[in-house]
């Protein structure tokens, strides 16, 4: 190669190099997207090229912001193929307290229409964290250090102090006495949820009076006990909100779901069922505990059946977006596998993916037959809705290649989920 060649070959990689570096580096995309504009009075510290977040899954990018007159416009570019209706709402979210900031679409209701490129729509006005933090501490501080009143401040705070009491008796009430029927749990929880709403509008009364300057000025302030009384009842008020808060969210944090699975064998002329509970603590992880490959013993094949009848299956999910990741017993055996829906948030999102491996380390005789590979299945399952669903299975790949056709039935059970809830709320009193 003379040096004529290698000083070109050399120019060929770098003009490759430096035009790959720029299409990475740069904001540049194969996908194509339609603009949206949004109109704000004030977006809260909202960076560019945010994520834009249609009903908490990513839709597109946040292109550019900019000022025109005193307001704030945003536009956006939105994926092609994704819809959004007319009456959308459209706010700056945060991933926390303290984390990133996004915009958020509420998605609307198809009635209303869609949404054309180019169009401009106006953004909900929410006040930002910080100057929310900033304003409930000058309303706490107004009311300790410069509290007015007259005789029927004393009366407030002790009706504030009697529904602090009734409703904390109320809940120790539902913790140790709590009955497996839901519709009165719930009934009772009403009942709560209705003391706490009278209970914060009496305290929202004294704040407005006091920010008016009603009252004597100065008189109850100088009054050492009062002072002290008024400073325990804001303490008392914000340790029973926390607490009956954190005991309402232990309630109502648990779901718990019945699945009932039915899986034929044809090559076999054989059918078997999988019953089973599976628990949400809370969103994103599960717990599964049920009775594998369950059937009648006195029941006759027409071929070998290799699985191992009536037994347990015991597994610890996660799930992450479009895959359920899960682990633990699977028909008797260690295990692990995986769902995934390839379509999720599109028309064809009721189709998922499976595929799962067990007995890893298999090395024994079966009916006659040796087996010396681990078990992998696969298959497809499609729902009809929320509750049904059928498929097709490929159990023991390696091995025996047998074809399954399978149809699933969940529900979920509240009552089941209230007792669960009752439960950890007992072990939280710990």
């Amino acid at each position: 190669m003379n040096g004529e060649m290698k000083v070109g070959l050399f120019v060929l990689v770098g003009s490759v190099l430096f035009g790959t570096a720029i299409f990475l580096l740069g904001d540049y995309s194969f996908q194509s997207y339609y603009p949206v504009y949004v109109e704000f009075s004030d977006v809260a510290g909202l960076p560019d090229k945010a994520a834009v977040k249609l009903s908490g899954v990513e839709a597109g990018k946040i292109k550019r912001i900019s000022i025109k007159d005193d307001k704030v416009i945003v536009q956006l570019a939105i994926r092609d193929g994704v819809k959004i209706y007319r009456d959308a709402k459209f706010l700056v979210g945060s991933t926390s307290m303290i984390g990133s900031k996004f915009l958020e679409i509420d998605q609307g209701s198809p009635a209303a229409g869609v949404l054309k490129a180019g169009e401009t729509v106006k953004g909900a006005q929410t006040l930002p964290l910080d100057r929310a933090i900033a304003k409930a501490v000058d309303s706490l501080q107004a009311l300790v250090g410069d509290i007015r009143g007259e005789g029927s401040l004393g009366r407030d705070l002790n009706e504030i102090l009697e529904n602090l009491r009734e409703v904390t008796g109320n809940v120790n009430e539902l913790v140790s006495n709590s009955q497996p029927h839901a519709e009165k749990v719930m009934e009772r929880l009403d009942t709560i949820t209705a003391k706490l709403d009278a209970m914060l509008d009496k305290t929202g009364a004294i704040v407005d009076k006091v920010n008016r300057g009603d009252g004597v000025a100065g008189a109850l302030v100088s009054d050492p006990k009062m002072k002290s009384d008024v400073s325990e009842a804001l303490t008392n008020l914000k340790d029973a909100s926390v607490s009956v808060k954190t005991a309402l969210g232990r309630i109502n944090g648990f779901h718990t779901y019945l699945k009932w699975d039915y899986k034929y064998e044809p090559a076999v002329n054989s059918s078997k069922n999988n019953f089973g509970v599976k628990i949400y603590p809370r969103e994103g992880r599960y717990y599964y505990l049920g009775a594998a490959n369950m059937i009648n013993i006195k029941d006759k094949s027409s071929g070998t059946d290799y699985d191992t009848l009536n037994t347990v299956d015991a597994q610890m999910g996660w799930d992450l977006g479009p895959f359920d990741l899960y682990a633990g017993i699977l028909h008797g055996s260690g295990g692990s596998g995986v769902r995934w829906k390839p379509f999720l948030n599109s028309k064809w999102d009721n189709i998922t993916l499976l595929a799962e491996g067990s007995e890893f380390t298999r090395n024994r005789t079966i009916k006659g037959r040796r087996f010396d590979a681990p078990r992998f299945d696969v298959g497809v399952d499609v729902s009809a809705n929320k509750y049904l669903s059928a498929g097709v299975r490929f159990d023991d790949m390696v091995e025996v290649k047998r074809v399954d056709l399978t149809t699933r039935i969940i529900f979920e059970d509240k009552d089941i989920s209230y007792l669960f809830g009752f439960a950890s709320l007992g072990a939280l009193k710990k």
